[in-house]
């Protein structure tokens, strides 16, 4: 019968067997009634809570602030207070309550307060450490522009932390740098870049395709690829829905649980909307089965790693379109000068310097001279690649025509000056004549060559510096000298706007065989055909010119004052005249000079 003392024995049943501690506060906050479930969560007696304020209660909860709460804000406004995140200090027990209080309203009048408190102590502790991960996968994760360290860094966080054993795998066109498959047919292709295990016996879950660096097909009529492609996660929390949902490969789901695994999941690699791979994660030592709340955390930590997976992609391809017209815009093979004999490499100093403005060229002359240039463009970049392609152009048209050194120097001064101010070069231009063995030096901002002689010594030829091109007019001074016989002339594109790159003096004798010079190659020396067992092999790049004559070979380069040891930083022990240093490539041109 439904009548209102019926119903008031169902409310008051349902409000002392509820499994939510809950207690009714009056309008001055003395409770009134308070379930089973508050009392077992405070471990007090029920006389020990009926008719007292929360301040006189030793519940080890900041009373003041909840007395405040509740007065403030639930009985003079009636706004309900949700999910309140209180700590409890006890004796030999820290926990964590989520409390909530709601007004108890009659003719629209407040007339109490509902308290309701749950022990939150784990999933409290659980977001702690997600927000830990979370904080330390902007710290590790994405700290270089490359893929596979990359994912070496998100399974490097998620294992122990999330997991006991990780599967990064990505798109094959992610790491050839392709475009990514448009289509949902067919058959994906991924590539196996990062596997972490806590277990020594990861060879054996690695089966035939658990490899770093094995190819992986994956049909989209399966589940594993169809989800990656869709974008959607994948959760089995026994091994049971294991079989059932990675049976993407024959075996490989038997040698999981052969590990232990018994629980996986699966969550994709997406950025800026374009799905990159997938991540896979299992537990086998720690004894939880993954839940939702694990399958958000490591889709958040697979979302950041997926950011910087795709700027790594867009780097790699951009760097590679910037290397290709590097390449371009470079003679790809120095022409044969009578009475000159011309070696010369292109190869950078440093990773980091492998794009950039750096040029040289050799421009035969119809009077039988030639014209030797090289000089930097300020930058790594597209864009200093293709200002380099126009200074080459230009100077090789100029040269031609027959334009002295000084006004070939004011147009490409006008040419980077039409790139505005914040790009400038400098330039070397060296007009040579064999007959003679007189060579006349033109500088825009470039450092002195230096001038090895047969003796081994080395002078630097006073060279008047000029002003760098695309900073105004200037003049631009030549210095004519005459070549003794079998002495050399090194020459890099470094200027006062890069530093200087290290390069070396004629080195030893070396294997006839390895002329012309080789990418392996790390000291560059000269010898003319009829003698080629001095083998240029330094990390250079230059054109390297020495008369038909063979030429007398050089002192002990150890003795010389001018060379470095052949590492791969490109940056030299001396400072350009504005003080500035970072990576250089390393390009040399040489004249050597015969008896």
């Amino acid at each position: 019968m439904d009548t209102p003392e019926f119903s008031f024995r169902e409310l008051g049943a349902l409000f002392d067997q509820s499994p939510i501690a809950m207690v009714f506060l009056d309008r001055e906050l003395r409770a009134r009634r308070a379930n089973a479930a508050l009392r077992r969560l405070f471990g007090l007696p029920d006389e020990a809570i009926i008719g007292r304020r929360s301040s006189e209660i030793d519940h080890g909860v900041d009373a003041a602030w909840i007395e405040r709460t509740l007065a403030e804000q639930v009985i003079n406004r009636g706004v309900p207070v949700v999910d309140v995140h209180l700590e409890q200090a006890l004796p030999g027990k820290r926990r964590v309550l989520s409390w909530s209080a709601h007004p108890v309203m009659e003719n629209g009048q407040v007339v109490g307060v509902l308290c309701c408190c749950a022990d939150i102590t784990g999933q409290a502790t659980s977001l702690r450490q997600a927000h830990v991960l979370l904080e330390r996968a902007g710290h590790q994760v994405g700290t270089t522009l490359d893929i596979h360290r990359t994912a070496e860094e998100l399974a490097g966080l998620a294992v122990p932390e999330l997991a006991d054993r990780i599967a990064i795998d990505l798109l094959d066109q992610v790491l050839r740098g392709e475009n990514l498959p448009r289509t949902g047919s067919g058959t994906l292709q991924f590539r196996r870049v990062a596997v972490r295990d806590t277990s020594k016996t990861r060879a054996k879950v690695s089966y035939k395709v658990g490899d770093v660096g094995d190819l992986i097909p994956a049909p989209l009529t399966r589940w594993p690829a169809a989800a990656v492609w869709r974008g959607k996660s994948l959760l089995a929390r026994n091994p049971a829905e294991i079989r059932r949902q990675f049976a993407d490969a024959p075996g490989y789901v038997e040698a999981l649980l052969a590990r232990g695994v018994h629980t996986r999941m699966l969550v994709p690699l997406i950025a800026r909307g374009v799905t990159l791979g997938a991540a896979t994660l299992s537990r086998a030592e720690h004894p939880e089965p993954y839940d939702e709340a694990d399958v958000r955390l490591a889709s958040d930590l697979a979302s950041r790693a997926a950011v910087c997976i795709d700027n790594a992609r867009l780097y790699t391809r951009e760097h590679t379109t910037a290397v290709t017209l590097q390449r371009s815009l470079l003679p790809r093979d120095i022409p044969q000068v009578a009475g000159l004999q011309i070696a010369h490499r292109y190869q950078p100093a440093s990773l980091t310097a492998e794009v950039g403005g750096d040029w040289f060229d050799v421009i035969p002359l119809n009077t039988g001279q030639a014209a030797l240039v090289v000089g930097p463009v300020t930058g790594h970049s597209i864009h200093a690649a293709a200002i380099m392609g126009q200074l080459r152009t230009t100077t090789a048209t100029l040269a031609r025509l027959g334009c002295p050194p000084g006004e070939i120097m004011a147009q490409l001064s006008g040419v980077v000056a039409e790139h505005g101010e914040e790009t400038g070069a400098t330039c070397l231009y060296a007009l040579y004549d064999p007959a003679s063995r007189r060579c006349r030096f033109t500088s825009a901002g470039h450092l002195p060559p230096p001038l090895c002689h047969p003796d081994g010594t080395v002078d630097f030829i006073d060279v008047p510096g000029g002003v760098m091109l695309g900073v105004g007019p200037g003049h631009y001074p030549a210095t004519d000298i005459a070549l003794p016989r079998a002495a050399c002339w090194p020459s890099t594109p470094t200027g006062s706007s890069n530093t200087p790159a290290r390069t070396s003096a004629p080195a030893c004798p070396g294997s006839p065989a390895r002329w012309p010079p080789t990418p392996r190659d790390r000291w560059t020396s000269w010898a003319t055909a009829s003698s080629p067992a001095w083998p240029p092999t330094r990390e250079t790049t230059s054109p390297c010119c020495s008369p038909a004559p063979p030429p007398r070979r050089p002192a002990d380069p150890r003795k010389l004052r001018y060379g470095t040891s052949p590492d791969r930083t490109g940056q030299g022990p001396h400072q350009h005249r504005n003080g500035q240093n970072g990576p250089q490539k390393a390009e040399t041109t040489g004249i050597y000079e015969g008896r």
